[in-house]
């Protein structure tokens, strides 16, 4: 009978393929040395996997048939670091030739290891693998340390993340077009602290999004996105942080709103009901949520009602609302921002005040930003060219190096703020005094969805006590309902007074007041 035989090959890259080492020059050779043995091979292990891995699948598969298979007497390797290299893998073929005696043959070198193998030969054996496990840390420490090398020259030395995709002939990340645009909307919508992950996910402009692998995106997957600072520039390696030479994706303004709405207490979700002034309220007396609830009268009629969640214990006295009467009192808060036709001509006329002069601050303000920015760069291109020369030591290069990549980034930092100086404030300004005009005007008239909408754009977040309601304004309604609120304002500026205008002037709303009016 024709002795039966096991096959295994393996290659643990794609340059071993190109280096002689394919799976099919083994598999050929493997064949070639069988038909010289006369053996009959019935089954075969063709691989790609690392062979200093603890847990390899397919050689441990290999492993576990051939003790299952008494028949099978001979497996046959290509060289002996492509069976291992590493202890525990030896300790598994050596327990297959002495608790089950099989035949190991490498069928490049022609050498067999069996039972009858003398102590030489299984000394031989054991620095073979010796020397192939000290080839394989060898390759793995100048691999680690070729990859922090990389790392510090600002290159990201790993498979790109989601929404980059790897240049191989540039050696370079490259933004993807088919994520990129899924994953800034995703950035984008989480920084409002409106939406929760799970309502991120089902958003046309995101729902599509999958991984490199062709998989949809989970929750998980999300949010290490959501958390990854390699979207506005940076990225971890080995526990540090380098500054990356990919182009960003989002701005690090975007990115630290993003962890504030992730790291805060915002807990968004979908009402069942859709009641349309959930998650703007919350109760004067114990700060718990105001939710709508329906109600059925014995009319079959259906109200809505809003009332205090009692998360904290019921309070006496305390009724329901009627959703009529809540919209009513949403009314002064809408109110409380729109000034008096003399206080705002007053500070049209603040608006208009320093305008040129401010208008070339910003500009020298991005002058003197960018002239730094400069300054350091030729400074860190010199600190190379120190180092390749030898005029200083690895120590003081790392320590001078990540200072000026930090105060790189800082300066980048500033200068993206600095470019977003709203060159039209003075005609914002203005669009800015006429908003709350216009949205009382559309408050009247809108169903009680879009008065929501409207009282979102105005205040983070209001707050009911008894028939009451008072708001947490945005910027720059803030300034409007503290302006109008000062009993004893008087029509000219001062200092302070100027101050506060000038942020006003400055201040770009999300929704553009110019464009507002505009379409209105």
């Amino acid at each position: 009978m024709t002795p039966s035989a096991l096959l295994y090959v393996r290659v643990s890259s794609k340059d071993q393929e190109k280096e002689g080492w394919s799976l099919d020059a083994q598999e050929k050779l493997g064949y070639e040395y069988a038909k010289r043995k006369g053996f009959n091979i019935v089954k075969m292990w063709k691989v790609s996997e690392s062979a200093w891995r603890k847990e390899r699948v397919a050689f441990n598969q290999m492993v576990e048939y051939a003790k299952n298979h008494d028949e099978i007497k001979h497996i046959i390797f290509d060289v002996l670091d492509r069976m291992t290299r590493n202890d525990f893998d030896k300790l598994k073929i050596v327990t297959l030739v002495k608790e089950y005696g099989k035949n190991i043959h490498f069928s490049r070198s022609n050498k067999i290891f069996n039972r009858e193998s003398s102590t030489d030969d299984e000394f031989m054996f054991d620095i073979e693998v010796a020397v192939a496990k000290k080839q394989s840390n060898d390759i793995s420490r100048k691999t680690q340390m070729g990859m922090v090398e990389k790392a510090e020259q600002g290159f990201f030395p790993a498979t790109a993340p989601l929404g980059y995709k790897n240049n191989r002939e540039k050696k370079l990340l490259e933004l993807n077009p088919d994520q990129a645009a899924s994953i800034k909307k995703a950035f984008e919508l989480m920084s409002t602290g409106k939406y929760s992950l799970d309502m991120i996910r089902e958003i046309p402009e995101v729902k599509g999004l999958k991984t490199n692998r062709s998989n949809k995106v989970n929750k998980s997957t999300l949010s290490y996105v959501l958390n990854n600072p390699f979207y506005y520039g940076l990225f971890q390696w080995k526990g540090k942080i380098y500054q990356g030479n990919h182009e960003p994706l989002i701005s690090k303004e975007l990115f630290d709103r993003t962890q504030q709405v992730l790291n805060g207490k915002f807990h968004t979700r979908k009402s069942k009901k859709g009641f349309a002034f959930n998650n703007l309220l919350v109760c004067g007396e114990c700060s718990c949520k105001v939710l709508g609830e329906e109600k059925r009268k014995p009319n079959n009629l259906h109200y809505v009602y809003y009332h205090c969640t009692f998360s904290k214990g019921r309070h006496n006295g305390k009724g329901y609302i009627p959703e009529t009467r809540l919209a009513q009192l949403f009314e002064k808060p809408v109110m409380d921002v729109v000034l008096p036709a003399e206080m705002s001509d007053w500070i049209k006329e603040g608006l208009g005040h320093d305008r040129k002069n401010l208008s070339e601050t910003h500009e020298n303000r991005l002058k003197s930003l960018q002239s730094q920015h400069s300054k350091v760069n030729d400074r860190l291109n010199r600190l190379y060219d120190d180092r390749f020369d030898g005029k200083v030591d690895d120590e003081v290069f790392k320590t001078k190096e990540t200072e000026y990549k930090a105060l790189l980034l800082e300066i980048k930092g500033e200068i993206e703020k600095a470019k977003k100086v709203n060159p039209n404030f003075y005609e914002d300004g203005l669009a800015t005094l006429e908003l709350p005009n216009l949205y009382i005007s559309q408050y009247d008239k809108a169903s009680y969805p879009n008065k929501a909408v409207i009282l979102k754009k105005l205040a983070s977040n209001y707050t009911l006590n008894d028939v009451t309601i008072t708001a947490a304004y945005r910027q720059p309604f803030i300034f409007l309902a503290k302006m109008k609120g000062c009993p004893n304002w008087l029509p000219r500026l001062d200092s302070n007074q100027n101050t506060e205008i000038q942020s006003l002037m400055s201040y770009q709303l999300d929704d553009r007041a110019s464009k507002t009016k505009n379409r209105h």
